[in-house]
């Protein structure tokens, strides 16, 4: 085993002023396990850590100050590197590892001056082990970006953003633009990213999320923010996609497809989009998978709380669909099509001019809408052989008459 300490700075090395323009760089050649800490304090420090052919290889960076860069690569399998910048802007950090079983947690930035931290993480290895690779980043305060690109099997990404309230001389008084950029290929890949950030003026927020394989979950959350973007796509069979976002101007889009027809551990794809609490929300689901046996291959829950807000679930299409859409606010549009055997539609419109346009097909349809308010316009198109059944409750003004709000099932089914 090789263990190597690097100290650079006043706090951390009992000298007399704060170090500047550190620079650490070196490599470790063992098949055992090698540990290298470097810890430096200041501005413009250098850590470049190249670790390879081990098992169990261990990397900590801790750097304080600003305009900091680590460089951490490591090669070998259950390899660990925990990077911590704190405390100043412009930091850089990035890890590559190769084979599986590697872990990387990065964490930037504390306080009011964090911002333009910049975090990617790189992990690849080979899909004939059973090994999985993990990536955590923790960005605080503004203006920062994320990047994870994962290959293999059992991976698991997860992003956390925090941004600050604007005070009188804050740095983020320039709006608040932190993204996350996750890529992952290989199967059961888990990718969670959470952005939150307050007071802000019209400051966007990003998260983009790609998965390829199978039994893939991606879940983004965007809390307190405005201008917000989520985009999911998965091309996968076990696929689950969940969006939050609270605020006004939100983008929220989710795109399913799986190509297996023998689907068994969740019955398909199953899509969540929660826009609550702004306004011009605008969300777009799409899912082609297929369930042979009848039960959900295609399950899209959208809800909205606000005005301007619009819902494309765009085609939905195999065996087993099942669409709920919940509209509360004015200038709602839902737009609905779904293409296949057993289709389910529930939408709900409260507020002025909403408009909803629904195609079903091919058969066994099944319909219920419900639009409680001003100037609100059906389409509908039902096709195909076998059932179909269309129920529509419309009124003109809100709290007019009393309108029976409450179908066969009037919530999200039991198990989603």
């Amino acid at each position: 085993m090789k263990k190597v300490i690097i100290c650079a700075g006043a706090l951390l090395c009992g000298a007399a002023m704060f170090a500047q323009d550190n620079k650490v760089t070196g490599t470790q050649h063992d098949t055992g396990a090698s540990t290298v800490d470097a810890y430096q304090a200041g501005k413009e420090n250098n850590a470049a850590i190249n670790q390879n052919d081990g098992t169990k290889l261990v990397s900590n960076s801790d750097q304080y100050g600003e305009g900091n860069k680590v460089v951490v690569d490591q090669t070998g399998t259950e390899n660990t590197s925990d990077i911590i910048q704190e405390g100043g802007e412009v930091n850089f950090a990035k890890v590559d590892q190769m084979d599986l079983g590697n872990m990387s947690t990065i964490i930037q930035g504390t306080g009011m001056a964090a911002v333009n931290n910049r975090a990617v993480v790189t992990q690849s290895g080979s899909s004939d082990v059973s090994l999985g690779n993990e990536s955590m980043i923790t960005q605080t305060y503004d203006q920062s970006k994320a990047v994870v690109d994962q290959t293999g099997d059992q991976n698991m990404a997860t992003v956390t953003q925090v941004g600050k309230p604007n005070q009188p001389g804050a740095p983020n008084m320039r709006f608040p633009r932190n993204e996350v950029d996750i890529d992952q290929i290989g199967e059961r890949n888990t990718a969670i990213t959470m952005q939150e950030s307050y007071d802000v003026s019209m400051g966007k927020n990003w998260a983009k999320v790609y998965t390829e394989g199978s039994d893939n979950l991606a879940w983004v959350k965007q809390a307190a923010t405005q201008e917000n973007k989520a985009s999911i796509n998965q091309n996968s069979v076990f696929a689950e996609a969940f969006i939050e976002q609270t605020s006004d101007g939100n983008t929220a889009t989710i795109d399913q497809k799986a190509d297996d027809a023998d689907l068994t551990a969740g019955t398909g794809d199953v899509a969540y989009v929660l826009q609550m609490g702004g306004t011009g929300n605008s969300a777009l689901v799409k899912q082609e998978s297929v369930e042979p046996y009848g039960n959900p291959g295609s399950y899209a829950y959208v809800e909205q709380d606000g005005s301007d807000n619009s819902v494309k679930v765009d085609h939905q299409s195999g065996r087993g669909q099942e669409a709920w859409v919940r509209q509360e606010g004015s200038d709602n549009s839902t737009k609905l099509n779904q293409g296949a055997n057993s289709q389910y539609a529930d939408i709900l419109q409260m507020g002025a001019g909403n408009s909803v346009d629904l195609s079903q097909g091919i058969h066994q349809q099944d319909a219920w809408i419900t639009q409680n308010g001003d100037g609100n316009i059906v389409n509908y198109t039902q096709s195909g052989g076998g059932t179909s059944d269309l129920k529509v409750l419309q009124e003109d003004v809100v709290g007019s008459t009393t309108l029976d709000l409450t179908p066969e099932a009037r919530i999200k089914p039991s198990g989603y």
